[in-house]
């Protein structure tokens, strides 16, 4: 009843989750390190904020000792979060 969707559950679809949840992060930051050339942490930043990880955003400040990562965060989580009520809400449109 409540697990029964586990009959429908392949490995391949464990790895299009892998895929589809790393390789953006890994093209932004390759993009924002060798096209914008932004410092390590900023780009840090700006990744965990596409991804909306507030914990992430406070295990930087406390790994880089000081709240100049919050800025990079700050100016990418509001367009991510944006971002994702947008698609999911087309991805329902689409598949239903």
């Amino acid at each position: 009843m409540s697990a029964g969707f586990v009959q429908y559950f392949k490995l391949i679809y464990f790895f299009y989750g892998v895929i589809i949840t790393v390789a953006p992060m890994v093209v932004a930051y390759l993009f924002a390190k060798h096209v914008l050339k932004m410092s390590l942490l900023n780009n840090l930043g700006s990744i965990a904020g596409g991804m909306t990880s507030t914990p992430a955003l406070g295990a930087l400040i406390n790994e880089a000792e000081t709240d100049d990562v919050a800025s990079a965060y700050a100016a990418t989580y509001p367009v991510a979060l944006i971002s994702l009520v947008i698609c999911s809400q087309f991805l329902i449109l689409l598949l239903s």
